[in-house]
């Protein structure tokens, strides 16, 4: 057996254990946050509940923000895995099929928690465009819609994403309270406008 083939192993193991401890660490903050909010959480209370150091919380999550960013980033996976299917359809049809997708998602949320995540997004722009799944999937729609002549070619794919998406979060933070019907109306009207300054 090679060197590398040894030494496999120990580092696979290293690194699946270091997974599990960062997710064990995010169950308990999240937890935490359903219980107390994210501002009365305290990460004294999210070590405990793990038993690990607290310098282990800020290898794996800097601040009570980066926990809130790794759940942005699992419900964005969520939506950006169910858009997939609509990345052939006009833009009208994808954009309101793709805020009813997040509609779905977020309806079954805690609500405190999603409007404390969605606020993160104005103090973490930066991060949410470089990477984000939901983002990466709007840009590459917009690139191929572009393509097919379907929208106005004046703009970067990624500056549509940008002019789209905080729109979107902010009705969502803005609407939350409000009946699932009505939230989607009012997603479907944005997008009606939306879709109306795009086109070529």
């Amino acid at each position: 057996m090679s060197v590398g083939a040894e030494k496999n192993p120990s580092v696979s193991s290293r690194e699946q254990q270091r997974l599990e401890t960062r997710e064990r660490l995010y169950d308990a903050a999240m937890a935490e946050f359903g219980r107390n909010g994210v501002a009365g959480s305290q990460i004294e209370d999210i070590i405990k509940a793990v038993g690990v150091a607290r310098g282990t919380f800020y290898n794996h999550f800097p601040t009570k923000d980066d926990v809130l960013l790794e759940y942005l980033d699992r419900l964005q996976r969520a939506a950006a895995g169910r858009m997939a299917g609509l990345a052939e359809v006009a833009p009208r049809p994808f954009f309101r099929g793709a805020v009813d997708v997040l509609v779905d998602i977020v309806v079954h949320e805690d609500r405190n928690i999603l409007r404390e995540a969605l606020s993160v997004v104005s103090r973490h722009v930066e991060e949410l465009e470089n990477g984000a799944p939901l983002f990466n999937g709007l840009t590459s729609f917009f690139d191929a819609a572009q393509a097919r002549g379907d929208i106005r070619s004046d703009l970067m794919p990624s500056e549509l994403s940008v002019a789209f998406l905080p729109g979107v979060f902010g009705l969502l933070l803005l609407r939350l309270g409000t009946p699932e019907q009505e939230l989607r109306t009012t997603l479907h009207h944005a997008v009606d406008v939306f879709v109306r300054g795009i086109a070529p």
